[in-house]
């Protein structure tokens, strides 16, 4: 905060040398907002509690979490992609919304690092906007989340160790957003899987038990669109 309020209220007064004091403050505001981010990881990885369940709408809770990241990274396109029939299901909403922002924010890293190795490669195809799509649909006995992103995709090899505690493939990155969304996830009795998105990327869902889902109605919603469909609304 105060380096933002330096960079507001004396950069018109600077005369000599303004770029170089807007890149410092810059600086510092990211390097601290990098710091913030491994500190929160830290913190809840080393205190995990016990999840308290309630009857959630998680359609209500990634509205409200889908629109943070979209005023986080505005040059991103989101989307969203959910069931026509109302759903709910029992989670604990603080742990539940730790787990779909840590799996939005690596989506908006993994695009943020295509391109940056785009202007570094002076490619043009991996300067494509950012776009990533969020979906909630029912299937067979569970209720799935799941984030795909156009970003640079999984790793060749070792992906399978990316939920294990600091195991990282970003240089600036702690290892543990995978790991806190592997562990609230197994409290909740559910699953994290994770695979290519075609056309690259990748595809990171969350799995719910049937047992833990309430569908309105007699009839289970169709899903919605399958794959990498876009919804129209």
């Amino acid at each position: 905060l105060s380096a933002e309020r330096l960079k507001r209220r004396y950069l018109k007064q600077i005369a000599d040398d303004p770029e170089t004091f807007t890149v410092c403050t810059d600086t510092i505001i990211r390097q601290v907002g990098d710091i913030g981010r491994m500190v929160d990881e830290f913190s809840a990885f080393a205190r995990m509690p016990a999840p308290v369940l309630n009857i959630e709408s998680p359609v209500a809770l990634a509205k409200e979490i889908l629109f943070l990241q979209q005023s986080a990274h505005p040059s991103i396109n989101y989307t969203l992609d959910i069931p026509e029939a109302p759903v709910t299901i029992q989670c604990d909403s603080s742990q539940f919304n730790r787990a779909l922002t840590n799996l939005l924010q690596n989506a908006a890293d993994a695009i943020e690092g295509r391109i940056e190795d785009g202007r570094a490669r002076q490619n043009e195809e991996l300067l494509t906007p950012g776009h990533i799509h969020l979906w909630i649909r029912r299937e067979d006995e569970a209720l799935l989340l799941s984030v795909a992103d156009n970003g640079k995709g999984l790793p060749k090899e070792g992906r399978e160790r990316l939920t294990e505690p600091y195991v990282t493939t970003r240089s600036k990155g702690t290892g543990l957003g995978l790991a806190i969304v592997k562990k609230i996830m197994e409290d909740h009795g559910g699953r994290l899987s994770m695979t290519d998105r075609p056309g690259g990327g990748a595809i990171v869902t969350l799995s719910f038990p049937l047992d833990t889902a309430r569908q309105s109605g007699d009839q289970a919603p169709s899903g919605g669109a399958p794959g990498l469909q876009i919804a129209s609304r």
